[in-house]
């Protein structure tokens, strides 16, 4: 169980990676586009805010699930009863 949350950690941090570079990709895309107009402007700048924190969710996340900070055998350690 274990090495399944290094692989989906390992995941979720290439798909914040991922987006962080697809998404600025895209706004570019369209703004250089022949019939831009305000509301692609507004629309792009308000998903790339709403996104930027998830990004940076996915990454940590993905850190912390990779280097095991969820893993059961640490979890039980740190309760006292």
């Amino acid at each position: 169980m274990d090495l399944l949350r290094k692989i989906f950690g390992l995941i979720w941090m290439i798909t914040a990676v991922f987006l962080a570079i697809l998404l600025p990709y895209l706004a570019l895309g369209k703004f250089r586009a022949e019939t831009v107009t305000q509301e692609d402007y507004v629309f792009w700048i308000i998903i790339i805010t709403i996104f930027i924190p998830i990004i940076i969710g996915f990454m940590l996340f993905g850190f912390y699930a990779f280097n095991g900070n969820y893993n059961n055998r640490q979890v039980s350690k740190t309760k006292t009863n």
